[in-house]
């Protein structure tokens, strides 16, 4: 009586080729490229001359492919770190009329802030930006115009050293 695997080895050699190396299972775990040319390059020599030759070629492509997806990689990081600010001020927002005001009265915010809630609570500091808006509406017109102008002013030359302090 003849073994199994020569029976059956011209049929099951077939069927690898057919069906198996050409279709993967639909809930397979995607392999990174370079272990599943280490996995193929193990196997190689125990396949027949002529798959041999298809196997290396599909190593060759799985190599070519992520080459060349490796250098598209590259090309995006340096893409992305030229479009990323390299100071930190690049980063620091534009003085808006409010944030000006806030900064060129201080002491009259603060006195306001002081009258309005009790400063020695600290749960009481949420508060104190619903204050500085009220204050803030009820500035004069002519006032909001000077701070929308001194906040253009600071955008375009920087805010005054005495700005800087809070």
């Amino acid at each position: 009586m003849s073994d199994w695997k020569e029976v059956y080895s011209e049929i099951l050699s077939s069927y690898v080729k057919s069906e198996i190396l050409k279709h993967e299972p639909e809930d397979s775990v995607g392999l990174p490229p370079h272990l599943r040319v280490a996995i193929r390059t193990v196997f190689l020599p125990h396949l027949d001359l002529e798959d041999q030759d298809d196997e290396i070629a599909i190593i060759q492509h799985i190599l070519a492919v992520t080459r060349k997806s490796w250098a598209e990689s590259c090309e995006d990081e340096d893409a992305r770190e030229k479009a990323c600010p390299t100071k930190a001020g690049d980063y620091k927002k534009a003085f808006t009329a409010f944030t000006a005001v806030q900064k060129i009265f201080k002491e009259e915010i603060d006195a306001y802030d002081r009258e309005r809630r009790d400063t020695k609570d600290p749960k009481t500091i949420g508060q104190r930006n619903r204050i500085i808006q009220q204050w803030w509406e009820s500035v004069s017109d002519e006032r909001k115009a000077e701070t929308g102008r001194a906040a253009e002013k600071w955008n375009k030359l920087g805010a005054p050293k005495e700005t800087h302090n809070s």
